[in-house]
């Protein structure tokens, strides 16, 4: 026979060989079906969560989109209430330009009651409120004499 090592076998050799490679290929079989099936759970575990997260997110939309709604009719009625605000500080101002003209013209008439001895407030106060007296030769209370014509200077 040969002298090269392996070629000569005995009969119990090559079977141990072949079980060997037989159980190697067995436990890789193995470890591969439990690698795919931890590799699918993973998968499965991810798709749940996102699953989960999409539906979270969907409620936080709807959420947010009644709060929008909700802001945005706050917004509506506050700016109604601004416009109004501004109407009403616009008619404010004119009262108190208003008052601040009767101020002057109160202290106007102080300052005439004061240079006219013997006359009071009440009587500068009546003086004012009283239609001015209309004499005979007025045209309808103006102060210009009526200028009466006549014929003979119309005539040249």
């Amino acid at each position: 026979m040969s002298n090269v090592p392996g070629m000569m076998s005995s009969g119990s050799e090559p079977d141990a060989q072949g079980i060997n490679v037989d159980e190697k290929k067995r436990k890789r079989m193995i470890s591969n079906r439990e690698s795919a099936r931890r590799s699918r759970m993973k998968k499965q575990k991810l798709l749940e969560d996102l699953v989960t997260e999409v539906a979270s997110l969907k409620v936080q939309i709807h959420n947010n989109t009644n709060k929008y709604e909700a802001l945005m009719q706050k917004i509506v009625v506050l700016e109604s209430e601004n416009n109004a605000l501004k109407v009403q500080q616009m008619e404010l101002a004119q009262y108190l330009k208003n008052l601040q003209l009767m101020q002057t013209q109160m202290e106007l008439l102080e300052f005439n009651l004061m240079n006219q001895p013997g006359r009071t407030l009440c009587d500068i106060i009546v003086d004012v409120n009283e239609p001015p007296k209309v004499q005979s030769w007025q045209c309808h209370g103006s102060n210009q004499p009526a200028i009466m014509a006549s014929t003979k200077m119309l005539n040249y």
